[in-house]
């Protein structure tokens, strides 16, 4: 063949297989175009490419091979007897065999060769850029005595573009990989997550449904903050280990984000999936350990089932994540089966968070004082601040209604702000040393601008930060975030009393105690109610104001609604108490009437509103 024309021949051969290549043909069909092209350049050969991955062969194109032949190769490992394409993988050098009936590195697949007529082969190693082997092209012979002039052109003009295909095809393969794939656990993510979950869904029917099981852990907030980040991702790569072992043949697990799983199966009934969501939170039993440091980590779980009918896959992720916010309500370390009043509470969450965005911007919320009374002397020694809301549509709304959800939907920082502003301000116009507590949640102590924030707002209103008082529950120090912790030492620094509010009703309550010294404690009103009839709630509430007593804490008792109670108190030695006894809630200018000379608090027979109750218990928080 003339120079000239095989060069045109080749050159659109190169062209023909880049553009298979570039208008989305698999690397398969443009080897395959390839061999087709060079066999009819040469009609005494017969092309063959093969991939090398992970030191395997993998046949990539041979149109005029076998498929038993092709199968054959398929998976062998390369080596110097493996034929002419293993060992010139192998050995990154050609290998040219003409007889391979007598060559010694053929015996590995003689027979398969010889029954199709083919005698002899040369191979050529393909070659990535930093040298090593990722192929070899070859020809087969049925009657040769060595390699011709045109071959060895075609072959030099092959291999180079056999190694641009193979490597274009790595780095996608690199690319989807990193598409699908979560870096810190290698689990499927979010993207190939939802891939398979339509695919489940669109084989599933009337019988078979695609189940979902959507994970997240607990409590892992507190460990990126009392650890740092990096023990995050060491507890997150261990999660993922745990949960890999529920894949299943035609499930999958993966990290969706944050500190967020799912699993999905298809073809499953309702107690095989229940029983492995059980199975799944007790993978979680077993403590982490951080550089030597053991920490606890339990799972939430939400399932939801779908079918082919379902209108997306998204759906059923919805449902399974309503679920998962049940398990996580009702305290956690458990799992839900969705059903359809979650979908409707859920309706109702959303309608009551944009009721409150309103109510932040048309300043529908009321701030309330109780007055905390001195047992001894009855004079109004301070208020707490108790928030309320004026909805237009419902009247007044006690926090146990809105609290929850403005924690939630991360309304509860600007309503703390706006409610601290407020009672920051009217107490500044109170006589004396007369202070005002004011609850504060998790959330407000774990942002690092709020101690600057407060320290604005006293400038702002002129309060001494000695007339403020922070309320915490004890679940904001068993939080045990390292933020936490800061910021309650700061606001200390700034002068600011700090109030454990609530106190007896925690798990850990003495721990709490010893681990963070209190300015005051004030003692639950479920141990007051009873004391004036119970003889152990009278020896709970005298052994915790002695317990304050010897540590040089102040006591307040809450709940407080009868005289003999606060008689009780007195003897006991609590310094103050709070109740309806003394005063209900009221607004700013009736307390403010208290607090004049001689005024006392009022007391008397409790005007008791069970309502407001339930008010005071949800208040802790604001």
């Amino acid at each position: 063949m003339p120079k000239v024309l095989l060069t045109n021949d080749l050159l659109g051969l190169e062209h023909d297989v880049l553009k298979a290549l570039a208008t989305g043909h698999s690397l398969e069909d443009a080897m395959d175009l390839l061999c087709r092209r060079v066999e009819e350049l040469v009609p005494t050969v017969v092309c063959s490419v093969l991939a090398v991955e992970d030191g395997k062969l993998r046949p990539l194109g041979g149109p005029s091979l076998p498929r038993a032949y092709c199968d054959m190769l398929d998976g062998l490992r390369i080596g110097p007897d493996v034929g002419s394409c293993g060992a010139a993988a192998f050995f990154r050098t050609e290998v040219d065999v003409e007889d391979v009936g007598a060559d010694p590195r053929w015996e590995i697949a003689r027979e398969h060769v010889l029954r199709i007529g083919l005698v002899g082969c040369w191979s050529s190693p393909i070659l990535a850029r930093d040298g090593s082997a990722i192929g070899t092209f070859a020809f087969y012979y049925r009657d040769r005595n060595g390699a011709r002039d045109l071959e060895r052109t075609i072959v030099d003009a092959c291999v180079p573009l056999c190694a641009i295909a193979i490597e274009q095809e790595t780095a996608h393969a690199n690319a989807r990989r990193l598409a699908y794939r979560d870096s810190l656990t290698q689990l499927a993510n979010r993207t190939a997550f939802f891939e398979r979950g339509r695919e489940l869904a669109a084989k599933a029917g009337p019988e078979r449904s695609v189940a979902v099981i959507y994970i997240d852990l607990d409590g892992f907030k507190e460990i990126n903050d009392s650890f740092g980040h990096w023990a995050g991702d060491q507890v997150l790569g261990a999660a993922g280990s745990r949960l890999r072992a529920f894949e299943g043949e035609s499930g999958m697990v993966a990290r969706l984000g944050g500190d967020e799983f799912a699993l999905i199966r298809g073809d499953c009934d309702a107690g095989e999936i229940e029983e492995l969501a059980g199975a799944v939170l007790a993978a979680f039993d077993a403590p982490f350990l951080i550089e030597g440091h053991r920490a606890t980590v339990t799972a939430s779980a939400g399932i939801a089932f779908g079918t082919a009918d379902d209108i997306d896959f998204t759906d059923t992720m919805k449902n399974a994540d309503l679920a998962l916010y049940r398990a996580k309500a009702e305290g956690g370390a458990r799992f839900r089966v969705f059903t359809p009043d979650m979908a409707a509470a859920a309706r109702r969450r959303r309608e009551l968070e944009g009721d409150l965005r309103k109510a932040l911007e048309r300043e529908e919320f009321l701030v309330l004082y109780q007055p905390i009374v001195g047992l001894g002397t009855g004079d109004v020694a301070g208020c707490e601040a108790l928030v309320r809301w004026r909805q237009p549509a419902r009247g007044l709304r006690m926090p146990a209604e809105f609290i929850g959800i403005a924690e939630e939907f991360g309304l509860i920082s600007p309503i703390g702000a706006w409610v601290l502003e407020q009672a920051c301000r009217e107490a500044a116009g109170w006589p004396g040393d007369t202070y005002v507590a004011v609850n504060l949640s998790a959330i407000q102590l774990r942002d690092v601008e709020f101690c600057a924030e407060i320290a604005r707002i006293l400038e702002r209103t002129g309060l001494a930060p000695g007339r403020l008082q922070i309320e915490i529950t004890e679940a904001v120090l068993l939080a045990d975030s390292a933020t936490i912790a800061r910021s309650l030492a700061t606001l200390r620094e700034m002068g600011i009393g700090i109030a454990l509010d609530d106190f007896g009703t925690g798990y850990s309550s003495l721990r709490s105690v010893r681990a963070f010294r209190p300015d005051k404690i004030k003692i639950d009103r479920s141990f007051v109610r009873e004391i004036d009839a119970d003889e152990q709630s009278r020896i709970v509430v005298g052994a915790v104001i002695a317990l304050a007593r010897s540590l040089g804490i102040s006591t307040v008792a809450e709940g407080v609604e009868t005289e003999e109670q606060s008689r009780l108190l007195l003897a006991y030695g609590c310094v103050e108490g709070q109740g309806y006894h003394f005063s209900r809630p009221r607004p700013a200018g009736e307390v403010a009437a208290l607090m004049s000379p001689g005024a006392g608090a009022e007391s008397g027979p409790p005007r008791h509103n069970p309502g407001e109750d339930v008010a005071r218990a949800a208040a802790g928080r604001v």
